[in-house]
């Protein structure tokens, strides 16, 4: 399970395996080994989705955005692919 809380209403926009894949995929990715776990987390139904924080968490410099493991309406795990 993550460490990071996600609202609901972060949830943006659907995301396919293979285009995170191609973001973050590669093992010079900065990111492969997060993307890796949360990839062994998915079941099948299961759905990717881009989150942001809201905009008043960028202004204070806490904004997050990543990608998010979505099962059934809930964020099962997610990872930070932006933070300021």
């Amino acid at each position: 399970m993550m460490g990071l809380s996600i609202s609901p209403d972060w949830l943006d926009t659907p995301i396919s395996v293979a285009d995170v894949d191609a973001d973050y995929g590669a093992p010079s990715s900065g990111l492969h080994a997060e993307w890796e776990r949360l990839k062994s987390e998915m079941r099948p139904g299961d759905k990717l989705v881009r989150f942001a924080s809201p905009v008043e968490s960028w202004e204070r410099l806490a904004g997050r955005a990543g990608i998010a493991l979505v099962r059934d309406g809930k964020v099962i795990d997610a990872f930070v692919t932006m933070m300021n």
